[in-house]
Parts: C-alpha cells; sequence; structure tokens
C-alpha cells in the first residue's frame, strides 16, 4: 500500500509538483505512516468538511486547492468514492459557507455528516461524547467504517424511507457484540468512562466511590417491583395529566398535598400539614419531575409535557428518567447525591445489640465527606470582618446539608431506604440498591464535553 501511495504521489508530482505536496500534506493528516486500510469515509469527510477550514480558516483558495489536490492522489490511487468526496459539489458549497460564517458551516458539516450515514448515531445506551478516550476513539471510527461497508452492501440505504432505524439497529448490534475477550465496544466505552469519572480531578469525593467500579459499569435492570416503587411519581403524573392546581406562588393546592399525605401514609408536622413545603416527600418528587421535563406550570396548573406523557405511559422509561435526573443536575446538587448514595451503597450493615458500632448518621457523614473533599466553607479570618465570614460559612455549610437532605427525600419518598434508626441511621432496601447503582452508572457513562 505505502508503494502504492508513493507511485501516485511521484504522478502526481509530475504534473504538479505542490499538489503533490499538499495532497501528501492531506494523507498524512488521515491516516498516520499513510495506511491506507487504514482509511475511511468518516475520515475523509470530517478532513475536507471540518479539520481543512479549520487548517486554512483564513485562506479560502488554499481550502480549495487541499481538497482538489486530495481528490486526484485518491483518483489516481482507484480511491473513486473518496475521490469524489474531496472534489463534489457539497464541498465547495460548505468551503464557501465556512468562509462566510464559520458556526453556519460548521452546522452543515454536520448536517452532511449525518446525511451521509456513515455517522455513528447516538443510541440510548450510548451518546457519543466530544472529549473521548481511546475506547471510545475506537469504538467510533470502527462503528463508521462498519456503516460504510453497509452501506456499499445496500444493507443502508441513506435517504430512503426507514433508514435512520436500519442504521441504528447495526450501530447497536455492532456496538454490543462482545470480542475474543468477551467485552463489546459498548463494554469497553463504558469501562473508560465510569474509571474516568472515579479519577476527575474536580470531583474529589468521586474517589470514595472506587469499591464500587464494578457495580457502577454494569449498570443494574429495572426490577419487577418498579411499579410500585414509582406509585408517589406515577400519582402525581396522573394528576398533572388533568392539570395539578398551583397556589398562587406555585406550590401544589393544600388538598393535593394532603390527598397524597393520606394515600402513601406520609407523616408531616404540622399533620394535616397545611402546604406542599409541609412535605419534603412531596417536595422532592416535585423537584424530580421537573428536572426531567415530565411537568411545568401553565398558569395555576401544573401540567404533563410531551415528555412527561410518554413516561407516564413506561414504567421503565419513568425509572430510568428518574435515576438519571437525580445524579446529572451539576454542581453541588449532583455531588451530593452522588455522595449520599456511595455512602449506602458501601456500609456495612449495622449490627444490633450491645456491641454494635456506633453508626454516623447518614446526612452528617455525606456532609463530611463533601467538605472534606472540597465543598468547605471558607475559615473566617480574624478581626472586623470575623462575623461576616462566618455566616458565609454557616450559610455554605448550611447549603451543603440541605442538598443531601434533598437526596434523602426523595429515597424516602420513594420508600428506597428503611426508616432511620435511633442514630439516624439508614439502609436501601433491595429496589433501593438497584436504583442507587442505576443513578451512580448513568452519571458516570454520560458524555463527557470539552470544557
Amino acid at each position: 500500500m505505502r508503494e502504492a501511495v508513493a507511485s501516485a504521489l511521484a504522478e502526481l508530482a509530475r504534473r504538479d509538483e505542490r499538489a503533490a505536496d499538499m495532497a501528501g500534506l492531506a494523507l498524512d493528516t488521515l491516516v498516520p505512516e499513510r495506511d491506507l486500510e487504514r482509511l475511511t469515509q468518516h475520515s475523509v469527510q470530517r478532513f475536507c468538511w471540518y479539520e481543512l477550514p479549520v487548517r486554512f480558516q483564513n485562506n479560502h483558495d488554499d481550502q480549495l486547492f487541499a481538497a482538489r489536490s486530495l481528490g486526484n492522489l485518491f483518483s489516481l490511487l482507484q480511491l473513486y468514492q473518496y475521490a469524489h468526496i474531496c472534489q463534489a459539489p457539497e464541498t465547495l458549497t460548505l468551503l464557501a459557507v465556512y468562509r462566510d460564517d464559520h458556526e453556519a458551516g460548521v452546522a452543515m458539516y454536520e448536517r452532511l455528516m449525518w446525511e451521509s450515514g456513515v455517522e455513528p448515531p447516538d443510541l440510548p445506551e450510548l451518546t457519543w461524547g466530544t472529549a473521548v478516550g481511546d475506547a471510545e476513539l475506537r469504538a467510533l471510527a470502527e462503528t463508521a467504517a462498519s456503516l460504510e461497508l453497509a452501506i456499499s452492501l445496500r444493507d443502508i440505504r441513506p435517504g430512503k424511507r426507514g433508514w435512520r432505524p436500519a442504521q441504528e439497529h447495526f450501530a447497536r448490534s455492532f456496538l454490543t457484540q462482545p470480542d475474543g475477550h468477551g467485552l463489546s465496544h459498548l463494554d469497553r466505552v463504558r469501562e473508560e468512562r465510569v474509571r474516568a469519572w472515579l479519577n476527575s480531578p474536580v470531583h474529589p469525593h468521586r474517589q470514595r466511590l472506587w469499591p464500587l467500579v464494578g457495580q457502577i459499569i454494569a449498570g443494574t435492570d429495572v426490577p419487577r417491583t418498579a411499579d410500585a416503587v414509582l406509585a408517589p411519581l406515577q400519582r402525581l403524573l396522573e394528576l398533572a395529566a388533568d392539570g395539578v392546581p398551583l397556589t398562587q406562588i406555585g406550590y401544589i393546592s393544600p388538598s393535593v398535598v394532603r390527598q397524597m399525605c393520606e394515600d402513601f401514609g406520609w407523616r408531616t408536622t404540622p399533620s394535616p400539614p397545611r402546604s406542599e413545603t409541609d412535605v419534603t416527600q412531596l417536595i422532592a418528587l416535585h423537584q424530580v419531575l421537573r428536572g426531567m421535563r415530565a411537568v411545568r406550570r401553565s398558569g395555576r396548573r401544573l401540567v404533563l409535557t410531551r415528555r412527561g406523557r410518554r413516561l407516564r405511559e413506561n414504567p421503565e422509561s419513568l425509572w430510568e428518567a428518574a435515576a438519571e435526573t437525580l445524579c446529572r443536575t451539576g454542581g453541588l446538587e449532583q455531588a451530593a447525591a452522588e455522595t449520599l448514595l456511595g455512602l449506602l451503597l458501601t456500609r456495612t450493615p449495622q449490627g444490633s445489640g450491645s456491641h454494635a458500632r456506633r453508626a454516623e448518621p447518614d446526612i452528617e457523614a455525606a456532609e463530611r465527606v463533601l467538605t472534606e473533599t472540597g465543598w468547605r466553607p471558607v475559615e473566617p479570618p480574624a478581626g472586623r470582618h470575623a462575623a461576616a465570614h462566618r455566616r458565609t460559612a454557616e450559610t455554605a455549610s448550611d447549603q451543603v446539608r440541605a442538598m443531601v437532605m434533598s437526596t434523602g427525600w426523595l429515597l424516602e419518598a420513594l420508600n428506597l431506604v428503611t426508616e432511620e434508626d435511633a442514630t439516624g441511621h439508614r439502609e436501601l432496601t433491595t429496589p433501593g440498591r438497584a436504583f442507587a447503582i442505576a443513578c451512580l452508572h448513568k452519571s458516570a457513562v454520560a458524555p463527557r464535553a470539552v470544557v
């Protein structure tokens, strides 16, 4: 293959030495050591439609010359499909768009890549990231190559009716096929993402989750008891289908609050509750439904969104959405959820009797972990501003505690934890462990973005 490339470049140099130099540089960018076996339609399109306009951002003529030179080289190598990409009208139009508006060029690049059919699609199991490791980069490249082959065999026919589901089905089959070691591309991408997630330098609280690494990578199936667990969420969705009355400042009306407490046996202070703010379980449920964009406010009523209607009809999807929402909020709220769930999952069950160890209450334990790993109030200095700094520190400490408590309220509302004992100790129920693992899994395998 390298001999063929050398011969083609020599022939091109006899015609136009500058074109040969430019084509050689372009090929070196596309494939290391000019190994044509690693060349794909996806990589050629990305080079012509994205990398080339960035490399020669201020010189439209150089962009055209590079694309034309590379196309001539591919023609000499009898790679006519790739030559056509370099010199196609779409490529020339795209380069002109980049010249006038870079953002418009990027948008057109993304559209052309998608229409070509070789861009690996996002799947429920895997959304491709923009900051990728070696395993994900390899999975993306090999999936694109397999899609190119499927298109050439007409198993996928871009632009024809039903081609997108066929593309997704093919990509899923390829990504989940195990290799000789019993691991699929999907398995390797998930493991890579989880390990990077645990090692994140800006989230040191995750270091304490390493004992759970295998469970986080594997995730867990939706339990058979999901219907019973999700009953309070389902009830709110059912009520929102007809519109839940809201108070003037946006809280769920007292009559609905009292009915929910009666139906699910929630104890409140005062009893009966006067407002949504008296029922921590309802606060948590309302918050998570808004977080998953299942409900929205319309005037003085809480109503279902389109997504809410879909989730209402599918308990498994509702379980997945709730798990994803709890640990995908960002910032302190996400750190608090991850910390409390990890603490409950890794804790050794407490013994009983006179020799039982004294357990640290859940809230205090999670708060301590967060403050020890960076979520720490600033120490007040001595002097005239000490009182102001002390108030700031107390506010920060209260915020950490509030975020941890919010996660606990949701677990309580869905009966995912046992009741507190005298020391403030709780344990996850069987569906509670499944939910906690699902939350951490979804947080850990989510695509990373360039920051």
